[in-house]
């Protein structure tokens, strides 16, 4: 029984010792696991602080300005022209039905009075004249012979007829011969050559062939818009520049002074075109050469300008940009003379002021 109270005693002791140990790795356990949590936080990367935005300044505006200034502002028609004739002469004939047999000209070639530059086909014409030729020395002997064989009065009267028949019949058909051929009335230079072939049927009043008279050249002067033309009229002076000499001139022409039916003819020239001359041009001048001209249509002193590229217009509004506080505005303008690169403003700038370029 002591025994047995001895090894109870024993169990409860090893058991007690257990449960000591057991609370011991409890503890252990518990500290291991707290001591983890609170390192393991460590190892979580760290929440960056968040910064409020900085303030962005506004960009600067990158403009390209120009200040309006006071000056001198023209108006010019400038450019290149030809020399043509101050006269021409449109070459055709007054009667249709003939073919034609040969053009003798081309276009620049010089010419003098009484050369013959066109002939229609006339058949036997040639021919025909040679032999009435023939037949009127023969009616002439028959006559004298009869004359000389004492012949009465109307024997010889029958003669005389008969060689004026003859005549009359050689005048119709010398005009024929004459009136197939187109000669030149004046001395001058070739401008025209109709394009009409050898064979081809010859109208009445086509014009064949158009001769310049040299003797007196004018400047032709086309632009390429005619707006351009708009301001320049008849009289206006020309500065014309030829062969490196500068002389004066005048406007002899413009689109406004062509007659109605010769404009119709060809619009797209004379809508464009001007006609200059001047007493000065040098008489060693051909047809063709070219010649420098300007022609001021407006001028004036003391105006506001500005650049022409700084001028808006949008549904018949004239206006510029200003910059102001580093954005744009539009400023409304009142504009007077234009030229190729300058604008005058007559109102709504002032001197100084800057205005933005396009």
């Amino acid at each position: 029984m002591f025994t047995h109270w001895r090894i109870k005693k024993l169990l409860m002791i090893k058991k007690k010792s257990l449960y000591s140990k057991f609370n011991v790795y409890l503890r252990l356990s518990l500290l291991i696991i707290i001591i983890t949590v609170l390192h393991g936080c460590s190892f979580l990367p760290k929440e960056e602080q968040v910064l409020a935005p900085p303030l962005a300044e506004p960009a600067q505006l990158d403009l390209e300005t120009a200040e309006v200034e006071r000056g001198e502002i023209i108006k010019r028609v400038r450019g290149a022209g030809n020399m043509v004739s101050s006269t021409l002469h449109d070459l055709y004939y007054t009667r249709d039905g003939g073919r034609l047999k040969e053009l003798m000209v081309s276009e620049g070639a010089n010419v003098s009075k009484g050369d013959v530059l066109v002939e229609i086909d006339t058949g036997n014409l040639v021919q025909d004249i040679q032999q009435l030729n023939l037949d009127l020395k023969i009616a002439e002997l028959r006559l004298q012979q009869t004359t000389s064989q004492g012949a009465d009065k109307y024997a010889i009267e029958i003669g005389k007829l008969e060689i004026q028949g003859i005549n009359n019949r050689l005048v119709h058909l010398n005009n024929e011969l004459e009136s197939s051929k187109i000669v030149s009335p004046v001395d001058g230079t070739i401008v025209f050559v109709s394009n009409i072939q050898q064979g081809e049927h010859v109208e009445a009043y086509e014009s064949l062939i158009r001769v310049a008279e040299t003797d007196e050249l004018q400047i032709q002067y086309i632009a390429i818009n005619e707006d351009d033309l708009k301001e320049v009229t008849s009289g206006m002076e020309a500065i014309i520049t030829v062969q490196g000499e500068e002389v004066t001139g005048e406007v002899v022409q413009t689109p406004k002074d062509i007659p109605t039916d010769l404009f119709q003819e060809n619009p797209e020239l004379y809508s464009k075109s001007l006609l200059i001359g001047s007493d000065e041009l040098s008489e060693e001048l051909s047809v063709g050469d070219i010649a420098e001209i300007e022609i001021i249509t407006a001028k004036k002193e003391d105006a506001l300008i500005i650049p022409k590229n700084g001028l808006r217009t949008t549904g018949g509004r004239d206006f510029v940009q200003v910059a102001i506080d580093n954005t744009k505005r539009e400023i409304d303008i009142e504009v007077g003379i234009v030229s190729s690169t300058e604008v005058e403003v007559t109102k709504g700038l002032e001197e100084g002021d800057s205005i933005i370029l396009k």
